[in-house]
């Protein structure tokens, strides 16, 4: 199987010109690229998915989301990922940017930079697939109930937390979007 490779960043997210490899340690002062996407249905219902219970954080929910691998854009990698783990296909301007936050290197988890995007689609037009050892179930829910739901244990936490440090973004997003 091939390894996958990341290109390097500095902090501020600056290409450092060299590759990392998934599941090696990063160095120190190293970061790699994470995109997140809260995907929206046209009636304001959020997609979140179940991972796989093999998988980090095993069985629990979240919504789309996954490492940049080398030589994409946060943009690019965000369109792969949401095709890949949802099956659902939306251009470069369906991407609502929501915030780009960098995450230190914490216990168990590497130095990241996450990108985070809003997409809005239509079910209708869309099947929504899951990816094979990645996700096993999926829910729609209101963004209300989404925003109680994120706050079970069933929920991965640390995507709990960058949702909860940006809700006032993502808020903003969904108003403009539905007014």
């Amino acid at each position: 199987m091939a390894r996958e490779l990341w290109d390097a960043y500095d902090r501020e997210g600056s290409p450092l010109g060299f590759d990392l490899v998934r599941g090696e340690p990063l160095p120190e002062g190293v970061y790699h690229l994470v995109v997140e996407v809260l995907s929206v249905t046209h009636d304001g219902r959020v997609l979140i998915t179940r991972r796989h219970p093999d998988k980090a954080w095993g069985g629990c929910w979240e919504y789309t989301g996954g490492s940049v691998v080398k030589g994409e854009t946060p943009v690019q990698g965000a369109l792969r990922e949401l095709r890949e783990e949802t099956g659902i296909i939306v251009s470069t301007q369906d991407l609502h940017p929501v915030y780009v936050d960098v995450w230190p290197r914490m216990k168990g988890m590497d130095a990241d930079i996450y990108h985070s995007f809003v997409v809005f689609f239509d079910p209708s037009e869309q099947t929504i697939r899951l990816q094979e050892g990645e996700t096993v179930d999926y829910d729609l829910l209101p963004y209300e109930d989404f925003k109680r739901f994120l706050m079970e244990d069933r929920f991965v936490d640390v995507v709990r937390v960058r949702f909860l440090d940006y809700q006032t973004d993502f808020d903003r997003i969904m108003t403009e979007h539905f007014k």
